[in-house]
Parts: C-alpha cells; structure tokens; sequence
C-alpha cells in the first residue's frame, strides 16, 4: 500500500505542469496563483476538518505559516503561472527536480539536515550541473521562463524547510491550509490590484478551467494529504522518494498530451538531476540511519 501512494503522490506532482501549461492558456499568472491556492485551501480544510482539530496559537507560529504560505505557494505559484507562458511543462517538472538538492543546501544551512558526506557534496555537483544543462541547453524555451521555474523551486525547498517546525505543532493538514489561506488572502488582494474580476474568470476557456479544478484538488490538496500521510506511515526519507519520479513524469505526459519536444539536453539533464537527488536522498538515508 505504501509503495502504490508514492507511486500516486508522483504521478499527481508529476502531472502538475501538464495541468498548469492547459491551466495559463487562459489564466493570468496572479488570478492562475490566487484561484489555485483558493481552491485548494477549501479542499484541504475539508481534510483537516475530518483529521485534526488543532487551532494555530502564537505569533510564532502564525509568523511561520505566513513565511510558509509566501515562499512554499504564492510566489512559486505566481512564478509557474507565467514560466508556463515561456517554455514547455518538460522544462518546469525539470527545474522542480532541483527542489530536493536545493532543500538538502538549506537545511544544512539552518544545522538541521545531515552532515556533507562525499556521496552528498557530489550529489549536489550533479544535480546542480543537471539544471544547468536543463536551462542553458538548445532545447527551446526562454532562459528567463526556465529561470523562473528554477526560483520556484528554491522557493519549495525554502518552505518545505520551514514547513516542519508548523506540521508538528498543528497538524500537517491544518498547517497546509491555513498557509493555503493565507496565500489566497493575499493573492486575493493583487489579483484585485491588477484588475481581476469574476465576469473575467468567467470568461475563460472551459478546458482551462477544468485544468484549474483539477490542479487545485487532485494536484495541490489531495497530493498534500498524501505526501503527509506517508511521511505519518513511512517517514519523510520513503515520502521525498517521489522526487525521482516527478520530472520524468512531467517530461513524458508533456510529450504525450503537448506534443513537446524533449531535447537531448533535456534527457542529460533528468539523467543528472536523477542521479544528485540519488546521491543526496541516500546520504540523508544513511545519516538517519545512524541516529
């Protein structure tokens, strides 16, 4: 059973930049940020409402959650929204494969992850020189698109760091959706700012819509409620494994259903990036091991 959620919890991630390349066909990259979070906010309090009844409490961690909410959803969100309109979803589920090895950087950073092993330190080498491949190679794409998706990805592993400290003091579902709302309360204001407005959404094609529903419960709440459960069950080490999955995922489903074309830097730098999340994945695996 475990095996079969990993293996769900990747195709739904790996499935994201499919839904996000149909999604900003029609959305903007703010109203796409804000109608996500927002969708995704109401369903993953559905979840938390059925699992855990703890209330935020403190300044502390309501500062965490906001940190959370800005760096983990509404600016890497506002960022794929409009590195969609740049490059193929290939390239975006790439530069995601660099979140693991960017969030292994910074929680070495902060002293809380495992120590620099050999296996580490060339893991890092790898994945790093992956997405360079992936963003400086003659795939197609604009530099300043693929550079946008490799921001977002810092900004996952930033608060995927900082997420842990609020999981375990409200719960991981209540902590996901109140850093959801939060995301949504603010997006709600510059979505405003810049115009935004119902009869606009209301406006948009029905197949970017429809892409949009999906992305915000399939792909954002219930991907969130899985990847949760399994770091409960398995731990987080057996949860992150998903992270070799994802961009390969991506890459196929983009040529598949987008008819992208997938580059042989394309294909050297997954094979990089795969390789620097192996490396770093197995020396967390074994600094654990040995706690």
């Amino acid at each position: 059973m475990p095996y079969l959620l990993l293996a769900f919890l990747s195709l739904l991630w790996g499935s994201s930049f499919l839904l996000i390349a149909v999604a900003t066909r029609g959305f903007d990259p703010v109203s796409f940020a804000f109608v996500r979070v927002t969708i995704g906010a109401l369903a993953l309090w559905a979840i938390a409402s059925l699992r855990e009844r703890r209330w935020p409490r403190g300044g502390k961690i309501w500062a965490r959650l906001a940190v959370m909410a800005a760096l983990g959803q509404a600016i890497p969100f506002v960022l794929l929204g409009d590195a969609a309109r740049r490059v193929s979803s290939g390239d975006l589920a790439l530069m995601m494969g660099a979140a693991p090895i960017l969030a292994f950087i910074l929680s070495r950073w902060l002293g809380e992850g495992p120590p620099w092993t050999f296996a580490s330190a060339l893991g890092l080498a790898l994945g790093l020189t992956g997405v360079a491949v992936c963003v400086g190679g003659p795939g197609g794409g604009s530099f300043y698109g693929k550079t946008e998706g490799f921001l977002a990805a810092f900004c996952y592993a930033a608060g995927a760091t900082i997420s842990r400290g609020a999981s375990r003091a409200v719960g991981p579902s209540t902590a996901a959706a109140t850093s959801m709302t939060l995301s949504a309360a603010a997006l709600g204001v510059a979505w405003r700012a810049s115009g935004g407005s119902v009869a606009a959404l209301a406006a948009i094609p029905t197949p970017s819509l429809a892409a949009m529903a999906a992305l915000g419960v399939f792909n954002t709440a219930i991907a969130y409620f899985v990847y949760f459960l399994l770091v409960v069950r398995m731990g987080a080490t057996f949860a992150t494994l998903n992270n070799y999955a994802v961009p390969f995922v991506g890459l196929i489903l983009g040529a598949a259903f987008l008819h992208e074309r997938i580059a042989i830097s394309a294909w050297a730098g997954l094979v990089l990036v795969i390789a620097g999340i192996a490396l770093t994945g197995r020396a967390v695996g074994l600094a654990r091991g040995r706690a």
